[in-house]
């Protein structure tokens, strides 16, 4: 007598959709942890996991929704030096790597050959990522106008444009940002400001003119004229070109505080003073942009404008995530910064 083999079928994702009435992507986020999942909705679909016996399978997941499980991190060539060398840069993918994984992605770094709009376009077009958060690009408004096109999800590490149609980015009030540390230099009674912004071929990306704006904005509520010729420093923000560029300053002018805002040009500024003599706070006073806990690790610990990096790149993450499953994305209301003070600033006598 033959003995019949009895074959018992495996439970799949779809047969856990079904009886949790939801779509297989949500029974993947699930899976994943993602954040993105209701309460009730996620108890139903773990209930109905257990009842069935479920085991995901993610190498068949990935064959059977078309989706790779990563998220492009693109940066171009001459910027990916930041990456390693910049603590706003490191601070950002860690946090953005720690929320990918948390969401059941792994993040891929992809350069592109320059910065412009248009190699950004054609290494992205051609990676299988799901999803792209791009980092400094030149004309992020034409990069993102042919990802739209083509159907690409995006989104930026942070405003790039002054255009209001461009949301797809979690950003900071950078108005807000540069009123506080300036309204704090004119309350300590420091007049001969000079702000050092970063930029790229001369011109000074969008976050860096609304600080400016918030700048102005503190000058004009103490009465004092605000020129841009006398207080905007342009620096492309390498450590050598800031240090040439903080020596060529201050070989002409003599401030008594300075606003900078990148953590490059701020290391190079500390350096220069080192190395030529100046005693800060009681020879000049300095205020950073960036992560609080860098500018804690130098010397002086440094007064800072304070970005929360893990509140943005959750953000950004869940942002891309949505735009990837094609849920609609709102605008992200900016978060108001923090001014923390430390020993890098004093009042002027």
């Amino acid at each position: 007598m033959v003995k019949e083999e009895i074959t018992i079928k495996k439970p799949t994702i779809h047969d856990v959709a079904e009886k949790a009435k939801v779509t297989p992507s949500t029974v993947s986020r699930v899976m994943n942890g993602s954040t993105l999942v209701k309460p009730r909705t996620r108890e139903r679909v773990l209930d109905a996991v257990q009842s069935l016996g479920y085991v995901p399978n993610k190498t068949a997941r990935m064959f059977k929704s078309g989706k790779s499980g990563i998220l492009g991190l693109v940066v171009s060539a001459q910027h990916i030096s930041e990456l390693i060398y910049n603590a706003g840069f490191q601070a950002l993918f860690k946090a953005l790597t720690e929320k990918a994984h948390a969401e059941g992605y792994n993040i891929l770094i992809i350069t592109s050959e320059s910065g412009e709009s248009e190699s950004f376009f054609e290494v992205i077009k051609s990676q299988a990522a799901d999803g792209f958060i791009i980092l400094s690009p030149s004309g992020s408004g034409n990069l993102a106008a042919k990802l739209d096109e083509a159907g690409i999800p995006y989104v930026f590490n942070m405003k790039y444009s002054g255009d209001p149609e461009d949301i797809y980015y979690a950003s900071y009030d950078d108005i807000e940002a540069g009123y506080v540390a300036a309204k704090y230099l004119l309350d300590l009674n420091h007049t001969d400001i000079r702000f050092i912004v970063g930029s790229i071929k001369g011109n000074v990306i969008s976050f860096n003119s609304d600080r400016i704006n918030g700048v102005k904005k503190a000058f004009e509520e103490y009465g004092i004229p605000f020129h841009d010729e006398d207080f905007i420093v342009r620096i492309p923000g390498q450590m050598e070109e800031s240090y040439a560029a903080i020596h060529q300053l201050l070989q002409t002018q003599k401030p008594s505080a300075l606003l900078i805002s990148n953590e490059i040009t701020t290391v190079a500024a500390l350096n220069y003073f080192f190395d030529y003599g100046y005693r800060v706070p009681q020879d000049i006073s300095v205020i950073g942009f960036g992560p609080a806990e860098f500018y804690r690790k130098l010397r002086p610990n440094l007064t800072s404008v304070s970005f929360d990096i893990a509140w943005s790149s959750g953000k950004i993450v869940d942002m891309l995530l949505q735009r990837i499953e094609g849920v609609q994305v709102k605008a992200e209301p900016p978060r108001k910064p923090e001014l923390i003070i430390r020993d890098s600033t004093a009042r002027r006598l």
